[in-house]
Order: C-alpha cells, then structure tokens, then sequence
C-alpha cells in the first residue's frame, strides 16, 4: 500500500485521483481533518475512513466510513468526527451502531413515541416489555430475530405464566416490529402470521368468581378498627371492599378522585381517560358504597379517595394488597 501526500480534501481533488497499480491500494490524507482519509483501489473505488488510536488500545483503529459519492465529502467530515470523538472515548463506532439496532434500542423507541404516554396502560405495557421481551431479546440485533425465536418466546412464556401471558407479550412484540417496520428501522415483523392457540394452546374465558362464604371471609379480613378518625385498614381493606361493591375494574377504583363523585346523588363518574373504552363510565353507588365512602378521609394535599401519600397519588401496589 503507497500512502501519497496529504492534501485538502475537496470534490474535486477527489474526482482527480486516479487508480491504485494492479493489486494495491492508495491511502490520501486529508490536510484540514488530523486521521481522516480515503482510500483508492485499483479498480478506482474511493472509501473514506478514520484512523485513530482508541482509548485503551495499542494499535490504531481504522472505521470505514462510506464510498465516494455514495456518500458526499461534507457527510464524511460528519461521521468522521463522530466515529473519532467514539474511538476517543473508548467506544469502536461498529459497537456504537450494532447497540441503536438491537431489541432493546427498538423496544425504548416504542415506548417513547409520543403516541405511548397518552394510554392508560402504558405503565403496564412497559412493565411486560421489560419483564418478559428485553431479558430475552435485549441484546440481539432486532433485525436478526426471526420466527423460530417468536415461537420459542411463546412456548416458554405459556408454560412458566400462562396462555394469557403468552398471548399478551406476542401482541406486544408485534407492536414494537410493526412500528419498526412502518419507520424502516427493520425490513419485517417475525410475529406476523403466529396465533398463540397453535403453540400454548386455546384460552379458555376466566369463570372463577367468588363464593358468598369467600365474600364473607374477604368483608371480614378487611374490618378494622378506627385509629385518629382513620379505618387501620385504610386503604387495603376500603379499596376492596369497594370493589366488592361496585364490580369496577381495580385501577379505576385506585385511581378514583373525590371530583368525581357526587355522594348526594350516588353516583361517581370515570372520567374517559381512565376507562377501557375511552367514554366517561358511570357508576351508580349503593347506599353501602356512599357510606364507606363517607367513612374515608379527606386529605388537604391531594384529591384521591384511596391513597398512601396524602392523597397525593392513587394506589398501585396491587400485589402488596394480595
């Protein structure tokens, strides 16, 4: 390999180069850019690089940033200081760029496009990911998992938690490929075409309801007594038994606001961006409900009915509670 004299890059100077002898190959360095520069071929191909020593490595680096003119000399000077800043920093730029392309980087992306904060389960949606895809598929390059890897997700999710579990996580797995595949970040979605029923088996309707001496035993394990004007249970023990009440779904009735009832007339009203359905949910309210409901406290630092910080923020440990 012949290295020529440095020289300020420009169109063209570059244009002008001429082919490397049979078999060799000619390094040009750019005078304005210190480790910045191209090589020609002897079939007069031009690829930009950078070379530079990377931190904590004895032997200099050399990033292959592009051909000329696939990409022009102002886009080269760019990935040149960005691939040179990353050497220096102890990062090679292959590194760099195979962590933005795995699972991982594209499961965060999901979750963070502004459309995600709006719903209301976005909590949970996140917690699934990060439970039971990430741990998983983290580290591979998106683009590389392929259905065969679907399918063994699937199996392994059916039998440790369930075809519930199992169908809930394939969904959202084809969430997050459907939009990498609609913002080209990868080329396909390997869930397409996969039914849950095929791999952990049909999922039968949930028909366990309580029995009237399980309701009886539940009423009686939340009584408590009254300690400064608050029920010793509070809020476990009223939260449930308001839910035994109403039949409402428990993250309604956590996040519930005192706003949203009216005890004079019974009645306590959802508001929309807390329902499944998106329209406010009415919810008329026995004469047992409006009295447990009177029994609550009121607290001056927030507006929730059942809460742990004041009324500051409704409840949400649901499983503390089981």
């Amino acid at each position: 390999m012949t290295t020529a004299r440095r020289a300020v890059f420009t169109d063209r100077y570059l244009k002008s180069l001429k082919p490397a002898e049979a078999g060799k190959r000619i390094v040009h360095w750019d005078a304005a850019k210190p480790s910045f520069g191209c090589r020609i071929t002897d079939r007069g191909v031009v690829s930009f690089f950078v070379m530079r020593r990377m931190r904590g490595k004895p032997q200099p680096v050399r990033v292959v940033l592009g051909r000329y003119p696939d990409i022009s000399l102002a886009q080269a000077r760019k990935l040149a200081t960005a691939a040179l800043g990353e050497l220096v920093s102890g990062v090679h730029p292959r590194e760099r760029r195979r962590q933005a392309n795995t699972f991982a980087a594209l499961a965060d992306q999901f979750l963070r496009r502004p459309a995600a904060a709006k719903l209301r389960t976005a909590a949970a949606i996140e917690k699934v990911i990060n439970r039971h895809l990430v741990p998983r598929w983290g580290t591979r390059i998106a683009g590389e998992i392929r259905r065969a890897d679907v399918i063994a997700m699937l199996e392994a999710i059916g039998e440790k938690s369930g075809p519930y579990m199992a169908s809930k996580v394939l969904v959202l797995a084809s969430s997050i490929y459907r939009f990498g595949v609609t913002r080209e970040l990868v080329e396909t979605n390997p869930c397409h075409l996969i039914t849950p029923g095929d791999f952990v088996g049909e999922m039968a309707p949930r028909q366990r309801v309580l029995t009237d001496s399980e309701i009886a035993l539940v009423w009686r394990a939340t009584q408590g007594e009254f300690r400064n004007g608050i029920e010793s249970t509070y809020p476990a023990g009223s939260f449930v038994r308001l839910l035994l009440l109403t039949a409402v779904r428990r993250s309604e009735a956590a996040q519930m606001a005192w706003a949203e009832v009216n005890l004079d007339d019974a009645l306590w009203v959802v508001a929309a961006n807390r329902t499944k359905s998106g329209t406010p949910h009415e919810v008329p309210l026995s004469p047992m409900a409006v009295d447990l409901l009177r029994s609550l406290p009121r607290f001056a630092g927030g507006d929730f009915v059942f809460s742990t910080t004041g009324g500051r923020s409704g409840i949400g440990s649901f499983g503390l509670y089981k």
